[in-house]
């Protein structure tokens, strides 16, 4: 209602200003990190855990989280007084929500290059990287999206659920699905309107025991191979959190910054980065 009336927004600058309460210190999202075990039945869960054994390499990690005694939050649930779609219009007037679901631990494995050029226009900085997510291709990314399209249902459900269902007049986007269509038309919408999250980590990340086998840095943040380079952000993650991440972002700068400094005063300035 703010966006779309200058007056209440200004009623509500007035009064946070001169009061610090108001609409303007509340969130607008309401947020719940949901184990698989919550929308999921138990044998389906096993049978993903059985498949996900089986993928070798750095997805070997992601595993455990059907087996763990206490999983994590493997979707994200994100209900925000927004229209969040990259797809759907907002019709001007209209008040809108979005129920948000994000993947914590996919096992989709994208890639990303640099353009290919050569001779008499050769490639610069100024050329942007060629990005494929490769959304749901391969053996993991068909559990990705079986848990994807289960989670979907659910988000219906939550929807449908008072108390949220009393200020909710109807579903946009995807349509309402006409009778015996819901479980058909939830995958496709998965299928074809899957989009990135903003919370990107692991691009550079910790190699662990296997090293630089399947990682970029080592226990301290040093770059395999690369002397005198460390990387400190959120690439370093070699998993998501179940949680949003700028606390640990703000944790990894403090432990980086102490492993400069302990380097530093051992005379390895080499290790400085």
């Amino acid at each position: 209602m703010l966006r779309y009336d200058p007056a209440l927004a200004e009623e509500a600058m007035k009064e946070y200003t001169t009061t610090q309460s108001g609409v303007l210190t509340a969130i607008p999202s309401s947020i719940a990190y949901v184990p698989a075990s919550k929308f999921m039945p138990t044998a389906t869960i096993s049978s993903l855990s059985t498949r996900a054994a089986q993928i070798a390499g750095q997805n070997s990690s992601l595993a455990r989280q059907f087996t763990s005694p206490t999983p994590p939050g493997q979707m994200e649930y994100n209900f925000d007084v927004s229209n969040y779609s990259s797809y759907y219009a907002s019709v001007p007037g209209k008040r809108y929500a979005t129920m948000l679901q994000m993947l914590q631990y996919p096992f989709s494995q994208g890639c990303i290059h640099i353009p290919a050029r050569s001779g008499d226009n050769p490639t610069t900085v100024n050329d942007k990287p060629v990005i494929d997510p490769k959304y749901y291709e391969g053996d993991g990314g068909k559990i990705d999206f079986e848990i994807m399209v289960a989670a979907q249902k659910f988000g219906v459900k939550i929807c449908e659920t008072e108390p949220l269902s009393q200020i909710i007049i109807r579903r946009v986007f995807p349509p309402a699905s006409s009778a015996g269509r819901e479980d058909e038309d939830l995958a496709e919408f998965v299928r074809n309107y899957t989009i990135t999250d903003w919370h990107p980590v692991g691009t550079c990340s910790m190699g662990g025991k296997a090293g630089a086998e399947i990682g970029v840095v080592d226990g301290r943040l040093r770059v395999y191979g690369v002397k005198g380079l460390r990387v400190v952000d959120a690439s370093v993650m070699p998993l998501q959190v179940s949680a949003h991440i700028q606390a640990t972002v703000y944790a990894i700068g403090e432990k980086g910054a102490s492993l400069i400094l302990e380097d530093w005063e051992k005379g390895d300035g080499t290790k400085m980065g």
